[in-house]
């Protein structure tokens, strides 16, 4: 059993979960596709492509880093950390939690931090708590600000063929609290 497996409690005690095969981030759940639905999401214009990443797709310990590289930059202050994902999903979920919710200078400035590390933004959120979704090579993140646990979340998830199918038998063995 992993340690996003234990259950709800542990989702808002960490304030990122995988339960059911969509990601829990400060208690709101995030479908895979949750900005091609709608569901609030305002799609950005497509800028210029995101070039592929220098020496190849990092691992989810080089995005961590980066994520936490990011947050410092901006000013943010680490919450506790989720405990890491085991299993298959180990190298497809990258996540970084503050302590608190940030103010929007410093989440203008995480952006723009993030940006700076070639990550682009594709969405956003305003309601119930302020999100944003960005991509840089095959990870996708999300980071949101406020919601039930009431913290900044930054989650990044990896796509492709063996993070894509990890993620499909985790929503069909997990079950419905993960």
């Amino acid at each position: 059993m992993s340690g996003r497996s234990i259950g709800v409690a542990c989702a808002a005690a960490a304030g990122v979960a995988v339960l059911a095969g969509v990601l829990a981030v400060g208690g709101a759940l995030l479908a895979p596709d949750e900005e091609s639905d709608g569901g609030g999401w305002i799609r950005e214009p497509a800028g210029a492509e995101v070039p592929a990443r220098a020496g190849g797709d990092p691992s989810r310990d080089a995005v961590a880093a980066e994520l936490a590289a990011a947050a410092t930059a901006a000013g943010l202050t680490p919450g506790a950390a989720s405990p890491a994902e085991e299993g298959e999903l180990a190298d497809c979920i990258a996540d970084w939690i503050g302590d608190g919710p940030a103010d929007d200078g410093r989440l203008a400035a995480l952006e723009t931090a993030l940006e700076e590390r070639g990550w682009q933004v594709t969405g956003r959120q305003g309601e119930p708590a302020p999100a944003v979704s960005l991509t840089s090579g095959s990870w996708r993140l999300r980071f949101t600000n406020g919601g039930l646990v009431d913290t900044l979340s930054l989650v990044a998830t990896r796509s492709g063929r063996t993070c894509d199918e990890a993620f499909r038998r985790a929503r069909e063995t997990r079950g419905p609290l993960g």
